[in-house]
């Protein structure tokens, strides 16, 4: 897969227009990319000695299987909102970026192997009701992923309502 991803990405960041996404829909699609973080690392360090994640990532997958399907839920919702008859479509272009950057940092890390394992000992951290938290901490460019929708004025001005009582 690994070969596959990066022969088909450049090393630029830019998503397809993804639309964006409500806060929901972006904090699920964080979760992805951690998700997609983590299975690059479990691929590209599979056959390093001392630095094999398959049992992490297939632990990680274990203990957030439920969150993960609801992220996918939030995501397949969000591209079925903006595209429709072609959402599945538009998912898979998704995600495939979204591996491609991940496989492309790998790439250009000499030590990712090594660094993966601080990674994968944060993500099995995790509290499980904290994990969309956590991928947006874990997501440094939040290009990959693209932009949360600017919340509507009335939500602005009830959170500013909000803001001034306390």
């Amino acid at each position: 897969m690994c070969g596959v991803v990066a022969a088909s990405m450049t090393l630029a960041p830019v998503m397809a227009d993804a639309g964006c996404f409500t806060e929901p829909e972006w904090r699920a699609a964080h979760v992805k990319a951690l998700q997609l973080d983590l299975q690059v690392a479990a691929l590209e360090c599979a056959n390093v000695a001392g630095a094999s994640y398959t049992n992490e990532y297939n632990s990680f997958i274990a203990r957030f299987n439920d969150r993960l399907a609801a992220s996918g839920k939030l995501l397949r919702a969000h591209f079925q909102r903006l595209y429709h008859g072609s959402s599945e479509k538009e998912l898979d272009i998704f995600v495939t970026k979204v591996a491609n950057y991940a496989s492309d940092r790998s790439m250009q890390d000499m030590s990712f192997c090594a660094n993966s394992a601080a990674t994968f000992k944060d993500a099995l951290a995790i509290d499980t009701p904290h994990l969309e938290d956590a991928a947006l901490l874990h997501v440094v460019d939040h290009s990959q992923i693209g932009e949360e929708c600017p919340a509507a004025p009335a939500a602005k001005k009830s959170k500013k309502v909000a803001d001034a009582a306390k």
